[in-house]
């Protein structure tokens, strides 16, 4: 029988997915069969219904969870089912029926280009670790699995190129500025600890996800002028914004992000649209 454990093995061995998202696509099927009384174990979508789904929803959105969460729980049962199809353990997808709800569309946040540029500009010797991580994240936009995964082999000085393996370990060459370029250099001339790692604990091994968040926060949380949400990804959207306010196309955003596909970088046209309407109602004579 095709049961959970298979299709964890699957979205692991063949789609290659993060750990973060098998265990969310986990939890969403295990969730799913404790709230119908039903084994995770062995083809648990077998006897599901349409009815069943729709009080799952229900049940779902009374527990407060937001549509996108929703939508995301829905999504990854929908994806079980589907791969159940395909093994022929299922006849059919039942959630294709399922009217889900509406995730909206949250206009990512970002920090001031001023902000950013002044905190990273202001330091007098080599970068500290934390300030060496958020001028890499921000100057680079890579995400922060990217950042941690980061080795010295990976950095090209010669040709100011940075080797990153983003998602589905796919490779793309980001471009580093001069300044970043320097920054690195001496960055790894003063650290002290010796580790294939660009980024490392006090033993060498490479720094957590967890630990890099926490630094960014209190880092950012310790400047004036950052408000809303301090993390590495609110950096990621910072440098989508500002370049694309300064001119960038869209493709070359998505290429530079890693995105597959250009509709995950539109989103950013809305915080562009945001600064052109408050110019506008700023400049123009008749606003």
């Amino acid at each position: 029988m095709m049961g959970r454990n298979d299709f964890i093995d699957f979205l692991r061995v063949q789609k290659r997915y993060s750990t973060r998202t098998q265990v969310i696509y986990d939890h969403a099927i295990i969730d799913f069969c404790e709230f119908m009384g039903i084994s995770s174990s062995d083809n648990p979508m077998k006897d599901v219904t349409l009815t069943g789904l729709r009080l799952y929803t229900g049940h779902l959105l009374e527990q407060g969870l937001s549509a996108a969460t929703v939508y995301q729980r829905l999504s990854a049962l929908s994806s079980f089912c589907n791969y159940l199809v395909k093994k022929e353990a299922l006849p059919d997808n039942p959630l294709k029926l399922l009217i889900r709800p509406k995730k909206g569309r949250r206009i990512p946040e970002f920090y001031p280009e001023g902000k950013i540029n002044g905190m990273i500009d202001k330091k007098e010797t080599a970068p500290s670790q934390v300030q060496m991580m958020i001028h890499l994240l921000y100057a680079t936009g890579i995400r922060r699995a990217e950042l941690a995964g980061i080795r010295t082999g990976d950095l090209d000085f010669d040709r100011s190129l940075l080797r990153v393996k983003g998602k589905g370990n796919k490779e793309r060459d980001v471009p580093l500025s001069d300044g970043l370029v320097r920054d690195l250099q001496s960055y790894m001339e003063k650290r002290e600890v010796p580790s294939p790692w660009l980024f490392c604990r006090k033993n060498g091994d490479p720094i957590a996800l967890t630990t890099i968040s926490k630094m960014v926060h209190r880092e950012l949380s310790a400047e004036p002028g950052f408000t809303g949400k301090k993390s590495p990804h609110v950096l990621r959207h910072s440098l989508a914004t500002h370049l694309l306010n300064r001119g960038a196309d869209l493709n070359s955003i998505k290429e530079l992000l890693g995105h597959t596909s250009l509709a995950a970088t539109q989103v950013y046209t809305h915080n562009s649209f945001e600064v052109l309407k408050k110019a506008y109602q700023k400049a123009h004579p008749r606003a």
